[in-house]
């Protein structure tokens, strides 16, 4: 809408703030910086990447950027991770939360009402029809982005309400989300958000035997009344990326990343080479090499507007079959702290934290499949934001801490006040505090 280049930068520019200020902000106050074992996986992949940009002549400002790039989500968390963040925050930040959603909705109301007259002012491209219905954009400049949020809004909220509270605000906040994440009309962002909301219930512990039975009542009955229309999907996805392989971009380019990862094996073509932003960008001669100038959506400058659709040939073409495992490796290692509060955490918004980290993971991994979201804002930003905050959590909840560390709390932080006051702040995972178990 700014109409400047500029403000496209404005998440990468937060990103190095955020990777400068609060690792300098940690040192000076604590001596030590926080670490995950999920940043030698990343670590381990950028060193392949540089090494490959190297050994195949990537000039320096195309793979620095283009590493930087698959590297921003990464470098978001190890800011995020230095904070001192205490279990007085998670309220806050589920207002804060609360009113995002809420300012998306009403974007998305509007959308609704003039679809025309909103697109013209923040779409990138003519309004989609699906059903004679338009598909919904809302703040964003383009469907996927209000679909993959308004799902992750809806396993917040879906969580929020497992785990933390029940209220009518929710209830509301949580349907209308799900509404309008459906008529985007986007079906990556659809199921995978039905997958992790089954996925995250049957994880979190506690009593899983009515809600099995409720789902296998329910799953014939969803296939019976939804058959129609499931099949025409189905196997209109399939024919889009399976029948028709050359016109299909999303295709073609995962079945030529794995033949240029096994050509260039074992380091592959260089950062800024394939599947990237900027490849596309600095129109990569890799492109030239495979005839991507005669096929339709992958040309030079406003002819490609199909390179950039994808995530994992990039990362496997780039760096090989070793930085693909590093990559997912380390996302997969990111969101373990979060894993473990939503398994152990007997502290309801802690819990919830780690729902959410582990829940989005999930949800922007099913995505990843044909979509840049680990390198698309807001996704990537919130994805690593709710890891890093659940890591930080983590690490206070289970390891002794210094006296500087521990958190001021009085019964006005947080609702339940003098509930959650009756826990220790700090666990020593030697037991120091297992009287709170018992409790």
């Amino acid at each position: 809408m700014s109409g400047s280049s500029l403000v496209g930068y404005v998440d990468e520019l937060a990103v190095l703030v955020a990777a400068v200020v609060f690792p300098v902000r940690r040192l000076l106050i604590h001596g030590a910086l926080r670490f995950m074992t999920a940043y030698w996986c990343f670590a381990a992949y950028a060193a392949l990447g540089i090494i490959s940009a190297l050994l195949n002549s990537v000039p320096l400002s195309v793979w620095a950027v283009s590493g930087f790039l698959f590297l921003k989500g990464p470098l978001l968390m190890l800011g995020i991770l230095q904070i001192d963040w205490h279990r007085a925050d998670l309220p806050r930040i589920a207002r804060f939360g609360t009113i995002g959603v809420l300012v998306i909705l009403v974007s998305a109301l509007l959308n609704a009402v003039a679809p025309e007259a909103w697109n013209s002012v923040v779409g990138r491209q003519e309004v989609s029809y699906r059903l004679g219905i338009p598909s919904l954009t809302g703040i964003f400049d383009h469907p996927v982005g209000l679909a993959s949020v308004m799902g992750m809004a809806f396993l917040a909220i879906l969580s929020y309400r497992r785990i933390v509270e029940r209220s009518m605000v929710s209830l509301v906040l949580m349907i209308a989300a799900g509404a309008v994440g459906i008529l985007t009309f986007r079906r990556k962002s659809i199921v995978s958000v039905l997958v992790v909301a089954i996925g995250t219930r049957l994880a979190l512990p506690g009593k899983l035997t009515r809600f099995v039975i409720l789902l296998v009542m329910l799953l014939p009955l969803a296939l019976l009344l939804g058959w129609a229309p499931l099949t025409e999907v189905v196997t209109n996805t399939y024919n889009e990326y399976f029948t028709n392989i050359d016109s299909t971009a999303r295709t073609t380019m995962t079945i030529d990343s794995a033949i240029l990862a096994a050509a260039a094996f074992p380091l592959g073509v260089g950062l800024g080479r394939f599947g990237s932003a900027v490849a596309s960008s600095n129109y990569s001669p890799v492109y030239e090499e495979l005839g991507y100038t005669r096929i339709y959506g992958m040309g030079p400058g406003e002819r490609g507007g199909f390179l950039a659709d994808t995530f994992w040939p990039s990362i496997l073409a780039e760096t090989g079959f070793f930085g693909l495992l590093l990559y997912f490796a380390g996302l997969i290692m990111a969101v373990y702290p979060g894993w473990k509060l939503m398994r152990q955490s007997s502290q309801p918004y802690m819990q919830w934290i780690g729902t959410v980290a582990v829940a989005w993971m999930g949800q922007m991994l099913i995505e990843s499949a044909v979509a840049p979201v680990f390198t698309g804002p807001p996704m990537f930003g919130l994805v690593f934001g709710a890891a890093g905050i659940a890591a930080a959590l983590y690490a206070v909840d289970t390891t002794p801490a210094r006296r500087t560390e521990e958190p001021p709390m009085t019964t006005s932080d947080l609702p339940g006040g003098d509930a959650l006051l009756a826990e220790p702040v700090f666990r020593n995972v030697r037991g120091r505090h297992r009287v709170e178990k018992s409790r």
